[in-house]
């Protein structure tokens, strides 16, 4: 599936960072701390691909949901 980060910039993601992203996206922030192994990872990956934004604190990580992001919901084709 696609997101657009802004008009005419747009990242695919895969259902496994899709269910990250929904399971977190009600947070306001969630620290890395938190997280699972394997949940660290996808966050490090959507931090990458600007869908996340990181924090970092003086002993954790601190993330949160780029609140100017958009799913597009047409266009499932990568």
């Amino acid at each position: 599936m696609f997101i657009n980060i802004s008009a005419k910039v747009r990242v695919w993601i895969a259902g496994d960072q899709l269910k990250f992203l929904k399971k977190y996206s009600s947070k306001p922030s969630f620290r890395q701390s938190e997280l699972s192994v394997e949940e660290v990872q996808v966050a490090k990956i959507l931090a990458d691909k600007s869908i996340l934004v990181r924090k970092k604190l003086t002993t954790d990580t601190q993330f949160a949901v780029n609140r100017t992001i958009r799913i597009s919901h047409h266009g499932n084709k990568k």
